[in-house]
């Protein structure tokens, strides 16, 4: 069967459409997905399963693989479950190194498509530069041979698409757990600066302990790119699947997408999963802002009068359409989840968010007026920069070391106390001194409290605020890098920790 007969069949999206699929969800919805579960596929096969291999071959990588049975189908080609018929001993590699018995192999349907190779060439750069338990371990893949392809970890369970109608509505608990287990796998996606940008029950695989994992990075992107990826050959890539992807992706601008995009696709799949309702059908759930809407889709105690206000605030928080009014990051929505597990409840709003109404357009003009610093006074007359500031009376906490914020404090003016174990430590009063950048971006804890003595201004950014404010400010970013390398090189001198010797192979166990 020819391609342009199966699109018209619906068993393979179409060129123009595959980013922006508004019918019911098939086999082939996904290009990239990592398909795990049992999907019927279509009685006639499409042109991507007469071209690809066939069940039995054997595929050669760093491993050699044989291929057991067709998982799924997607626009750019067939995910197999395989065995890796090699072991430790005959590969001679370290037994950790090998990959499991059982893998998923994603094998390219059309070798030669520049679009195809791109987008697993992207899922493979972003599979080789994040480590989490969330995501799966890219094992192996070859991009050379007349079969590109590539490895990675098989969950059996399938996804969440697979297993809804069985499942049926996810409940309090596990929309929880499905939130956090989401978060952190994009947390550490973020922090190796990918955007994935297609978040949605069909790339989050069930991983049969009752947790969840985040797949399929390919249509993703470097995080606060300003051009690139958006089109590649007749399809436009990054945009996400309708229902589940960000307002601000129907822009098809890179330069609107940044953190904040993917925690979108996370409000949306709890939002889809809680309430049974699967947003890629139903594009009457959807809310615009020319309708004077707030929230892209509907709150969700008008949908389920029994959800718990924390679940709703969480949820909701993550779908404002407007992207400024979105948490800054996944540390600051898990941080607030931690503070509901711990039983108190969930946290006002962050002091960024109540304080920076606060501020009179004519103080902040006068505080501008002041500053010696050019580059910051200049920064500071950009448009729209105003809603940043924010100023502390006297004795005010700026940030505290319970609530762990998430969020970086530029100083303009005044002095700034720095406790640690409820000593005074250090004042800082330099001009332009960003506090907390550290924490921000990496979402540890900050271990100091930082008090206001005297009348103190400052601009405030959460996480998606400064990586903003640092990519597109080049000098900003230079200073620092500086003040980080300063402070390794005037510390205390670093210790290596001794490495123990590698075993040899010898030496391994037989069993």
């Amino acid at each position: 069967m020819s391609e342009r007969r199966a699109e018209k069949r619906g068993l393979v999206p179409s060129r123009r459409d595959a980013d922006f699929q508004e019918s019911t969800p098939t086999v082939a919805e996904n290009p990239g997905e990592w398909a795990t579960g049992q999907k019927p596929l279509s009685p006639a096969p499409t042109a991507l399963e007469t071209d690809g291999p066939s069940i039995g071959d054997v595929l050669k990588g760093r491993y050699t693989y044989r291929l057991q049975k067709r998982l799924g189908t997607g626009g750019f080609g067939s995910v197999y479950l395989a065995e890796c018929l090699e072991t430790a001993t005959e590969s001679g590699a370290n037994r950790t190194e090998r990959p499991p018995a059982e893998v998923a192999v994603k094998v390219l349907g059309r070798t030669q498509d520049p679009q195809a190779k791109n987008s697993l060439k992207r899922e493979l750069a972003a599979l080789l530069a994040i480590r989490a338990p969330n995501i799966p371990a890219l094992h192996d893949w070859s991009l050379e041979s007349d079969t590109a392809f590539s490895v990675v970890d098989y969950y059996p369970a399938g996804s969440l698409a697979d297993a809804w109608p069985i499942i049926g509505q996810l409940d309090e608990e596990r929309t929880w757990r499905l939130m956090s287990d989401l978060l952190a796998a994009l947390n550490a996606a973020h922090q190796a600066s990918i955007l994935h940008l297609d978040v949605k029950p069909s790339n989050v695989l069930l991983d049969g302990r009752g947790g969840y994992v985040l797949t399929d990075f390919g249509v993703s992107h470097a995080s606060r790119m300003s051009r690139g990826l958006l089109h590649q050959g007749q399809i436009a890539v990054g945009l996400g699947t309708h229902g589940y992807r960000a307002p601000e992706q129907d822009s098809r601008s890179l330069q609107a997408f940044d953190l904040r995009t993917d925690l979108w696709g996370v409000g949306a799949t709890a939002w889809a999963l809680y309430t049974g309702i699967d947003l890629n059908r139903r594009a009457d759930a959807l809310r615009r802002a020319e309708d004077g809407n707030v929230f892209g889709l509907r709150r969700l105690s008008d949908v389920k009068l029994t959800c718990p206000p924390p679940l709703e605030e969480v949820i909701m928080g993550l779908l404002y359409i407007d992207p400024a009014k979105r948490p800054g990051g996944t540390g600051e929505v898990l941080s607030q989840i931690r503070t509901i597990a711990s039983g108190f409840g969930l946290d006002a709003q962050t002091v960024a968010a109540t304080r920076r109404e606060r501020a009179r357009p004519d103080e902040i003009q006068a505080v501008i007026a002041s500053l010696v610093d050019p580059l910051w006074a200049s920064i500071c007359r950009t448009p729209g920069f105003d809603r940043y500031f924010v100023r502390f009376d006297d004795g005010e906490v700026l940030s505290d070391i319970v609530a762990q914020p998430q969020h970086t404090y530029l100083l303009l003016r005044g002095q700034i106390e720095i406790e640690r174990e409820g000593r005074l430590v250090d004042v800082e009063n330099r001009e332009g001194t960003l506090l907390g950048a550290v924490s921000t971006f990496t979402g540890a804890p900050q271990r100091v409290r930082l008090r206001a003595r005297g009348p103190v201004w400052t601009c405030i950014f959460n996480e998606a605020e400064l990586e903003q404010l640092v990519t597109c400010n080049s000098s900003v970013a230079v200073r620092m890098i500086r003040t980080l390398a300063t402070r390794i090189a005037e510390g205390p001198p670093r210790v290596e920790p001794a490495i123990p010797p590698r075993p040899s192979r010898r030496a391994l166990p037989e069993s």
